[in-house]
């Protein structure tokens, strides 16, 4: 069985947010991945980039140095 560990989760109102996002990731080398939004979060379009809670604080700061959008009150940790 995987170990869970802690995550930061990132929701988007719009699916082109979250793909905005995903290809600015991969194109800088920072961590993470797109994945379907768990039934317990509710978010406009369905897909969150989940990352290690660890990688968190680095990818929310490219984030919002890169004026990337997503729900601003769609931060959670799982």
């Amino acid at each position: 069985m995987r170990k869970k560990e802690p995550s930061l989760l990132i929701s988007f109102h719009t699916t082109t947010e979250a793909m905005a996002l995903e290809a600015a990731c991969q194109e800088a080398g920072l961590p993470g991945r797109l994945i379907p939004i768990p039934s317990f979060v509710s978010a406009g379009c369905g897909f969150g980039w989940k990352v290690s809670e660890e990688a968190g604080v680095r990818v929310m700061d490219f984030v919002r140095e890169k004026g990337l959008e997503y729900e601003k009150t769609g931060i959670y940790l799982l």
